[in-house]
C-alpha cells in the first residue's frame, strides 16, 4: 500500500445502524473494534457532497497506485485494478429492494500492536449535541442520530486488486439518542393520527393498584 496522509472529515448527521460504540466488539476480532454503520438519505445534497469527497480521495489514490505499478513494470496489474464504491445502497431485508438510503461504515481498532511490539489501546471521543465532552457516554443504540469525525484512509487490497476508502472513527457527536433496542415511531412505520394526546403515566408508589392480588406479595423474603 502506498504511503498517504489520511485526511480528516466530518460526516453529515445520520442514523446509526447496529452501533458498537460503548465497548469494543470482539466477536470477529480479538483486538476489539468500535464500529457503526450510518444511514443517509441518498438524495441529500450534503450527503452527495460528502460521498464526492470520499470518491476523490479514492480516485487520487487509484491514479497514484496505477502510476506506481507502471513505474514498477507491473502494467498488467495496474490494468486490472478496480474501484470499490465508497458507500453501499441499503436493501430492505424482506424484499431486497433499495430503500433510498446509503450506508457508510466507520470503525476503530481497540488494541493496536505494531511490528516492533509496541502496543496501546484507543477509543473514540464522545460529545453531546451542545459540544460537551462525555467521559462516560450513555449506551448508544440503533436509531441514534450521530455525526462522526473520521480519517479517510485509501487502500489497495492486494488479494483482488480493489482500491477503496476506509473510515477510521475518531470521535462521535450524539445528536439524538436511542438506547438499547428502542425504536422510533417512524422506524415502526406509524403515521401521526388525530386522537387523544397521551403521555407516559407517572409511576405509582407501591406498584399498580389494578394488579391482581397475589398471596406471595405479602410473603417474607428476608431469607432469600
Amino acid at each position: 500500500m502506498a504511503k498517504t496522509n489520511a485526511p480528516t472529515l466530518l460526516t453529515p448527521a445520520g442514523i446509526s445502524i447496529w452501533p458498537k460504540l460503548n465497548e469494543p466488539d470482539t466477536k470477529f476480532n480479538a483486538a476489539g473494534e468500535f464500529h457503526t454503520k450510518i444511514a443517509y438519505d441518498a438524495d441529500d445534497d450534503s450527503v452527495k457532497a460528502f460521498v464526492a469527497k470520499l470518491e476523490k480521495i479514492r480516485d487520487d489514490f487509484y491514479d497514484a497506485t496505477v502510476q506506481r505499478l507502471i513505474d514498477e513494470k507491473k502494467a498488467g496489474k495496474a490494468k486490472n485494478l478496480k474501484k470499490l464504491d465508497v458507500a453501499k445502497a441499503e436493501l430492505d431485508e424482506e424484499t431486497g429492494d433499495e430503500t433510498g438510503r446509503i450506508l457508510l461504515n466507520a470503525k476503530l481498532k481497540h488494541k493496536v500492536v505494531t511490528k516492533t511490539g509496541k502496543s496501546w489501546e484507543q477509543k473514540p471521543d464522545f460529545f453531546n449535541a451542545q459540544k460537551v465532552a462525555l467521559k462516560n457516554p450513555p449506551r448508544i443504540g440503533s436509531g441514534s442520530k450521530l455525526r462522526l469525525f473520521v480519517e479517510a484512509n485509501p487502500y489497495l487490497r492486494e488479494t483482488d486488486g480493489v482500491v477503496g476508502v476506509s473510515l477510521r472513527l475518531k470521535a462521535v457527536q450524539i445528536i439524538t439518542l436511542v438506547t438499547g433496542g428502542a425504536r422510533s415511531a417512524d422506524q415502526y412505520g406509524f403515521d401521526e393520527e388525530d386522537g387523544d394526546v397521551i403521555g407516559d403515566a407517572e409511576p405509582v408508589a407501591g406498584g399498580d393498584d389494578d394488579a391482581p392480588f397475589d398471596a406471595d406479595d405479602n410473603a417474607d423474603h428476608d431469607d432469600i
